[in-house]
């Protein structure tokens, strides 16, 4: 049975790991910001376009998991089902389409700011606003990243959830102050194999505890964890189905790796268009293996607490602290390795906000102020203006995520469906647009405005709706229960025996013994029930219920729909020139600029030949 909550905490050699592990993070941001102090804004955001192959994969890896990853995918696992796997078949059709079609088209154009595509695809006002939704995206993804560790070190110490969130959230600014994109790099790689060592140790000995692993499946079956039996409902309103998690993880994984700065950074940070194609593909399988090993940590975990759950019995308030609780429960008995879990999840954290930060400072400076700064000062604009907006920024990114992080504990939900949904919300949009202007080349300026614009108010309409709003449609959650929590000893026939999973039958929400266990009742009932059919709604309404795996998609099919419509009834681009790089013309309908002058003056219009050598550090 599981150690109570009191008897849980971390031991000086935890203290001592987790610290050593967070100062390795910091001395390689600091080491690459003493390194490369004179290094341009370029070759910051950029890593000079010369970082090695496997640090960029691993990197890509840990920016998409994080610790929402860590803390939120077990957790789903464990209070619902590991049907949440099929989520990763959506991870091999959008990396395919990334590496192949989408990451060549960013990177032959050699930009620092992804969204510099728009303004040579359609104009400058676009460019703002596809700068303005990734601005919102990342601000709310990472108060939703900051949360998280400040959750899972509260769960295991005694510092509390807001001196976490004020912690983390200093160090993240300060940390983002000291090192470009390669320090970012090799952290994010450091951390990985940190993350790694833990779900390996976490899962091997969870799994001895119970007795191995044949015993983890089986309580897994009973307690409906595991199931060869897909739902092949393609209702889109159920939470959770085949067709939701494959439809809906392709496009949340489209999005977060084809229309998001931070990780189209990595993709420019490599030497060639083929080593960014390969970084995308051995990160394909990294991520798998961490989606496998996560949702086995989750299966293990129900095996452990078995007949006796941490949620229901008041021990943790929500799905998130589970990891946590069970790191602590788990290698307890073996100092440091607990203060080692939590300080890969506490130091992913730091790395995807402070890549967040960095990639924010780089979209500001580049896509917002310096063609104002370069009027305002007749061309004449000095690096150390560019590094006081660069600072200026970053810290201000960093304050007003500090702020949302409190926001992100009373949103009712768990981390990582926070985390998705907001991807879904805003940017699902980002990415409708970027694929408008790349494989609809009749699209006009005028279209892929509107349909961003009408893409990003109906998506937040449908996902804050659901927040504010929650209405699922009915659902029977696998069962869990409080049974056994106080039983230490089981007597059958009057003799002491050991409860084994086989004593324990599932029965609808009940949770009963088999008769060999006579003395216990079968009247208990769950901590968890079935949800209820939900009430005849409007019309309205019925959008709330939408899954959050399918925000994206929806914001995806809005945005390209709205794009062609109201380019049809502006008149396409039939007097306009569209540069060839920047499209897919499978069916022929545009005209192409052929010559390298028409290129290089286009280029030059959005000032990306005019970037100047700074020691900015973002």
């Amino acid at each position: 049975m599981p150690q109570p909550v009191n008897n849980v905490g971390f031991h000086w050699a935890d203290y001592v790991v987790f610290s050593a592990a967070l100062l390795i993070s910091a001395a390689i941001g600091l080491f690459a910001a003493i390194k490369h102090r004179k290094a341009t804004a370029e070759q910051l955001l950029t890593g000079n376009r010369k970082l090695p192959l496997l640090p960029v994969s691993l990197s890509l890896a840990a920016s998409f998991m994080s610790a929402i990853f860590v803390l939120g995918v077990p957790g789903e696992a464990y209070v619902n089902s590991t049907e949440y796997w099929l989520i990763g078949l959506g991870y091999i059709p959008a990396e395919l389409l990334t590496c192949f079609l989408i990451m060549p088209v960013f990177y032959r154009l050699k930009l620092t700011s992804a969204y510099q595509y728009l303004e040579i695809r359609f104009n400058r006002l676009i460019r703002i606003l596809g700068s303005l939704t990734f601005t919102l995206q990342m601000i709310l993804y990472m108060a939703v990243v900051m949360y998280a560790p400040a959750l899972a070190l509260s769960q295991v110490t005694n510092l509390s959830m807001d001196v976490s969130i004020l912690a983390t959230g200093l160090v993240c600014t300060l940390y983002t102050a000291l090192g470009g994109i390669k320090a970012v790099v090799w952290t994010d790689a450091f951390q990985m194999l940190v993350i790694l060592a833990g779900f390996l140790a976490l899962n091997l000995r969870g799994a001895h505890n119970v007795g191995g692993w044949g015993v983890v499946m089986d309580r897994a079956f009973e307690g409906g964890r595991f199931t060869w039996d897909l739902d092949m409902d393609p209702n889109p309103f159920i939470r959770h189905t085949f067709w939701t998690l494959f439809i809906g993880g392709t496009m949340t994984s489209l999005i977060v790796y084809s229309s998001n700065q931070a990780m189209l950074q990595r993709y420019l940070s490599v030497r060639s268009e083929r080593t960014a194609k390969w970084a995308i593909m051995i990160h394909l399988p990294i991520s798998e293996l961490f989606l496998a090993l996560a949702m086995m940590s989750g299966l293990v975990m129900y095996a452990t607490y078995y007949g006796c759950d941490p949620i229901a019995s008041g021990v943790v308030a929500k799905g998130d602290q589970l990891i946590p609780l069970f790191v602590m429960q788990t290698l307890g008995d073996m100092p440091g390795l607990p203060g080692l879990f939590v300080a890969c999840v506490y130091s992913a954290a730091l790395s995807t906000v402070s890549s967040g930060v960095n990639s924010l400072a780089a979209v500001t400076l580049e896509d917002f102020f310096k063609t104002s700064l370069k009027k305002l000062t007749g061309g004449h604009a000095s690096s150390r203006l560019y590094s006081i907006v660069t600072v200026g920024s970053a810290t201000f990114y960093g304050l007003v995520t500090i702020g949302l992080a409190y926001m992100a504990g009373v949103m009712g939900k768990t981390v990582l469906q926070i985390a998705l949904s907001i991807f879904g919300m805003v940017g699902g949009p980002l990415m409708g647009l970027l694929l408008v202007g790349m494989f609809f080349p009749c699209v006009n300026c005028w279209g892929a405005g509107v349909g961003l614009v009408c893409s990003l108010g109906i998506s937040l309409w449908v996902g804050l709706g659901a927040i504010f709003n929650p209405k699922s449609a009915p659902s029977a959650l696998p069962p869990l229960n409080t049974l056994l929590c106080n039983v230490t000893d089981v007597v059958v026939n009057g003799t002491p025996a050991v409860l084994t999973s086989a004593d324990i039958v599932m029965n609808g929400t009940y949770t009963v013994l088999s008769s060999t266990a006579a003395s216990l009742t079968t009247n208990d009932t769950l901590g968890t029930t079935m949800s209820m059919p939900a009430e005849s709604d409007p019309l309205v309404d019925v959008w709330y219920r939408l899954s959050y795996q399918h925000f994206g998609t929806l914001a995806i099919i809005i945005s390209i729909v709205v794009g062609i419509l109201v380019s049809a009834v502006t008149g396409f681009n039939k007097n306009n020139e569209v540069d060839h790089r920047t499209y897919y013309d499978v069916l022929g309908c545009c005209r192409k600029k052929d010559t390298q002058k028409e290129q290089t003056d286009l280029i030059a219009q959005i000032d990306l030949s005019t970037n100047v050598n700074t020691t900015t550090r973002l």
